[in-house]
């Protein structure tokens, strides 16, 4: 029998029958990287893996995906960076960062039954930059998510189109100061062939929600289940958050259903639940209280548009005066407040600007914080 266990061994890797979670030495990596296998795991079939990367200072961890994803389906890997976690947007470092993917990678496929078809990257902060990278540089990946963090640039050798799409989701505070760079990561990975998906926490800066994501936890769901399967449970589901929302004060309603219209299951409704749906919204948004605010949102989003998209210091000067004008006009509104931080933001940009002579040609500003300074480090993932 202990013969017949060595063979075995020999050929899935470690026995995994009682043991949930392991550790897996690479030499590349400072520490071991974190393998949580789920409840359900079948050495057998393939398995969807998760690759987390921790934030700044941090160590590999699992636990935040493993409650979002339950107990079940999915393998998660905690990763960890060759440089202890320091890393930078510079290219040396992610090729060694590409490297160790790799070797753990292999790992997984040889070893724990990971499916080569179904893996993703994600993480927070730190970790949501790199993700950014990743997602742009490694043909294999399926997808991603990226949390409190954004798209700074293009690394050298990235995809100039996804051949196969990928599905990338996005999470960040409002009052992030990555928020903009969020918003840029939206356009980029779209415009890549990116099947996208985005939600904002209204009341957060630079943290992830207590109490977890309904839209990342629908966005992993449908990772491993069709969406024909889902369709029944989503509308209920969604119709569900929309009877919860009615008891929220009017403005926390309509950030609700701003979210509810944003969540990956709002595509498997069907056309008369939307339609019903954006009838309510559009009553809500009508309502004398919100209508100020609705449509200062909506001037907004049009100025970030406009900011991402076009970064010369003459555009960066026009957004600049205009969130100032706005935040004058309707000042009891919250985005009033918003506008004020952006105008405060640009303003600091501009004062930053070198003048330049009338005989050689404009140059573009940098994008919010300057790209080649060290990504923000990351106060909640540890």
């Amino acid at each position: 029998m202990i013969r017949l266990l060595s063979l075995l061994s020999l050929f899935l890797g470690p026995l995994v029958t009682s043991a949930k979670d392991l550790n897996l030495e690479i030499p590349l990596l400072p520490h071991p990287v974190k393998i949580s296998l789920p409840e359900n795991f079948d050495p057998s079939k393939k398995h969807p893996t998760f690759f987390y990367y921790h934030g700044s200072g941090g160590r590999p961890t699992t636990e935040l995906m493993r409650r979002q994803t339950g107990p079940d389906d999915w393998i998660i890997v905690g990763m960890t960076y060759t440089d202890g976690g320091r890393a930078t947007l510079s290219q040396e470092p992610l090729t060694e960062e590409i490297k160790a993917f790799q070797r753990v990678r292999q790992q997984l496929l040889r070893q724990h039954a990971s499916d080569p078809d179904r893996l993703y990257v994600g993480g927070f902060s730190l970790g949501g930059w790199h993700s950014d990278l990743m997602l742009q540089s490694v043909p294999s990946l399926r997808g991603g998510i990226i949390l409190g963090a954004g798209h700074a640039r293009r690394p050298p050798g990235a995809l100039s189109k996804y051949a196969d799409q990928k599905s990338v989701h996005i999470g960040v505070g409002r009052g992030d100061p990555n928020y903009l760079f969020a918003l840029r990561a939206f356009l980029h990975h779209r415009k890549l062939g990116g099947e996208l998906s985005m939600e904002v926490w209204p009341n957060l800066a630079h943290a992830y929600p207590r109490d977890g994501s309904d839209s990342m936890r629908q966005w992993l769901k449908l990772r491993v289940s069709t969406a024909q399967t889902l369709a029944p449970t989503a509308q209920k589901e969604l119709s569900a958050f929309l009877q919860e929302a009615k008891s929220l004060p009017l403005i926390a309603q309509w950030d609700r259903l701003r979210e509810v219209q944003g969540m990956p299951y709002f595509a498997l409704t069907s056309p008369s639940w939307q339609t019903t749906f954006k009838e309510a919204l559009s009553r809500l948004e009508a309502s004398p209280a919100l209508v100020n605010e609705v449509r200062l949102y909506k001037e907004h989003r049009r100025l970030h548009h406009q900011e991402i998209t076009d970064q010369s210091a003459k555009t960066l000067r026009k957004v600049n005066a205009a969130y100032l004008q706005l935040s004058r006009k309707f000042p009891k509104t919250r985005q009033a407040k918003l506008m004020q931080e952006d105008y405060k933001r640009t303003l600091a940009i501009i004062k930053q600007i070198k003048v330049i002579p009338a005989e050689k040609k404009p140059t573009t500003v940098p994008f919010g914080t300057v790209p080649d300074r060290r990504i923000p480090r990351n106060p909640l993932v540890r």
